[in-house]
């Protein structure tokens, strides 16, 4: 690991608050969106799933309108669908399952810091909040902890949670990792299955440097991995490491009946060429969505303002 330079102890971006998607950078103005933002945007359209879960929802009321108006008056058809429409609520099923799936990767994510700060001899965080985890939550932090002791995993007192971001205009983003620190690469190997299969050239015994995400979702997706080398480009760029290093996606089961409860997914730093260099490609694509959007919004305003001015 680099030792620390003055560009680190320069003012780390800051969210402006919880649910933003984009930091502040202290003295500049320019926000720096986040790196699952960047991510989302460039290979996946959140926006769809929302719309989706909207016109299925309208098509099945419609269709069950429908079916009780063969039944039932006109009067008691709109009565059932007002008392349909009332339990189902405002919000959509797929965004209650995403704040919940959140809630509880935020939970799980807060105990393995705990734990970490604890490890690297750091004080604990007050947190205001004295409430027993759930014991789902504790289940998952607790394989993980398992985890940690079995590649003998020796967390970096900065790298726990720790902020990185990039000032290349090409990149300009920033995001948390979990950790980073120093494992015990044959114990690593033992505990972890290969993203792709390389060639190990360290010596056995070896202790390497190793940055860890941890996921509760039900998978192990592309975009995890090109999330991990955006934070490897970011080491780098902080001089936190000298060369691309092991990382390792971490996914940890929310249910008891999920046939895998832990999936430890290994990295070679070869392949930080193909993770990183596609984060790359896809801030390109970020600033082009964005650039063509705010040319498109700066269109329509002068449309209505020409529209306004004629009438």
């Amino acid at each position: 690991m680099g030792d620390a330079t003055s560009r680190r102890d320069r003012t780390r971006p800051e969210l402006p608050h919880a649910d933003a998607d984009f930091y502040v950078l202290g003295g500049s103005g320019r926000p720096m969106p986040r790196t699952t933002s960047v991510i989302d945007r460039g290979i996946g359209k959140p926006f769809l799933t929302t719309w989706a879960a909207r016109l299925e929802r309208q098509t099945v009321l419609a269709h069950v309108g429908a079916a009780l108006g063969e039944h039932l008056d006109e009067v008691r058809v709109k009565a059932v669908l007002r008392d349909v429409e009332s339990r189902l609520g405002r919000d959509l099923a797929c965004d209650v399952h995403k704040r919940e799936a959140a809630d509880f990767g935020t939970a799980t994510h807060a105990l393995l810091e705990d734990h970490l700060r604890e490890r690297a001899g750091l004080a604990s965080l007050a947190r205001g909040d004295d409430e027993a985890p759930a014991p789902l939550v504790e289940r998952a932090a607790g394989l993980a902890i398992e985890w940690l002791d079995a590649i003998a995993f020796e967390p970096h007192p900065d790298g726990i949670e720790e902020r990185l971001w990039s000032e290349d205009d090409r990149l300009w983003s920033a995001g948390t990792a979990d950790a980073f620190g120093t494992a015990d690469l044959d114990r690593l190997l033992a505990a972890s299955t290969w993203n792709r299969k390389f060639e190990v050239r360290e010596p056995p015994g070896a202790r390497v440097p190793l940055l860890v995400d941890w996921k509760t979702s039900k998978s192990v997706g592309v975009a995890h991995k090109v999330q991990i080398g955006a934070y490897v480009t970011y080491l780098l760029e902080r001089g936190r490491i000298a060369d691309p290093c092991y990382a390792c996606i971490l996914r940890i089961a929310k249910t008891e009946e999920d046939a895998m409860p832990l999936e430890a997914v290994l990295i070679h730093p070869e392949e930080f060429a193909r993770y990183g260099g596609a984060f790359r490609f896809i801030r390109r694509i970020y600033n082009f969505l964005s650039q063509e959007e705010e040319l498109e919004r700066s269109q329509w305003r002068s449309r209505r303002r020409a529209a306004s001015a004629g009438g």
